[in-house]
């Protein structure tokens, strides 16, 4: 079984967050690119492939903005590492550096 991490967002529920498989560049790149095709594609994808509930999977969807170091709460800009906060908003954010 692949590790996971539990993310969590001050502002969605459930607020005890939710655990998401720890990922492969590649498989942050796919997810990515599916996104920015169809966000309900992309969750489709990670329901089958990571077996995540549809939950999971939009929350997941949800808080990947597809530009590196911007908040998909209030588009702030200069966010810095892979699962954080906005200082701003609080968002969670999966600033994935692809």
């Amino acid at each position: 079984m692949k590790k996971s991490r539990i993310v969590q967002c001050p502002k969605c529920l459930p607020k005890e967050g939710i655990q998401i498989p720890e990922l492969s560049l590649a498989e942050k790149r796919k997810i990515l690119e599916s996104i920015k095709v169809s966000p309900l594609q992309a969750i489709l994808m990670l329901c089958e492939k990571y077996s995540l509930s549809h939950l999971e999977a939009k929350y997941m969807v949800l808080h990947i903005h597809t530009v590196c170091g911007f908040c998909v709460g209030c588009s702030f800009d200069q966010l810095e590492g892979e699962y954080v906060h906005c200082p701003k908003c609080k968002s969670l954010n999966l600033n994935w550096k692809l």
